[in-house]
């Protein structure tokens, strides 16, 4: 069965402390630690683009993110993440997770991964509130399922955009997050950097 480790972190910000990572979601089979951990870092660049965003890519997962003005690479608060950007000044966060397809959840059709994905987010949060399909079906090419889901994080109201996205070689996880109370301004720039994501 999957065997992934749920973990809560957290980032101070100057007003209030933020969700900064409750994923929940470590690496099927075997936890993504280690060597792995180093390849991953390690593989990690960003690339200034000339319209001023930057490109972040993680070449070992073949997974890249284009980021807007103000966002940055977070690696550091979750070195098991494939891809892990923040624009802190507006508490907004995007995970990518990469499983590759030859492991345990490439017995899984797409929704079947997406509902055990869930599951995984559904144990960090209280009074979370029932998922809402969005009407994703794809995204670049792949098949793609996306979820809004609300609860609490130590409290802390929290609204997640969680993306499963079916691969030739991985299954996905692009997880976009922030305050509930900044949801409704954030939603616009988070579905752009999911939007933005590229994997194989």
């Amino acid at each position: 069965m999957f065997e992934r480790q749920a973990r809560l972190n957290f980032l101070r910000t100057p007003s209030l402390l933020v969700l900064s990572a409750v994923l929940l979601l470590g690496a099927t089979g075997c936890d993504r630690v280690g060597e792995r951990t180093k390849d991953v870092i390690n593989s990690i660049s960003m690339q200034n683009l000339s319209n001023g965003q930057k490109r972040l890519a993680n070449q070992e997962s073949d997974v890249e993110l284009t980021l807007p003005q103000g966002w940055v690479d977070v690696q550091n608060l979750r070195s098991d993440a494939d891809l892990y950007a923040a624009r802190e000044d507006r508490t907004m966060y995007v995970m990518v997770l990469a499983d590759p397809r030859g492991s345990e959840v490439g017995s899984f059709v797409l929704a079947d991964n997406a509902d055990q994905y869930l599951s995984f987010l559904d144990r960090g949060m209280t009074q979370e509130q029932a998922k809402v399909p969005t009407s994703m079906t794809s995204l670049n090419g792949m098949k793609a399922l996306q979820y809004e889901v609300k609860g609490r994080v130590d409290n802390v109201p929290v609204v997640y955009l969680h993306t499963t996205v079916e691969g030739s070689t991985n299954y996905y996880q692009v997880v976009a997050w922030t305050t509930a109370e900044n949801y409704s301004a954030a939603k616009g720039e988070l579905q752009t950097v999911i939007q933005s994501f590229r994997g194989t």
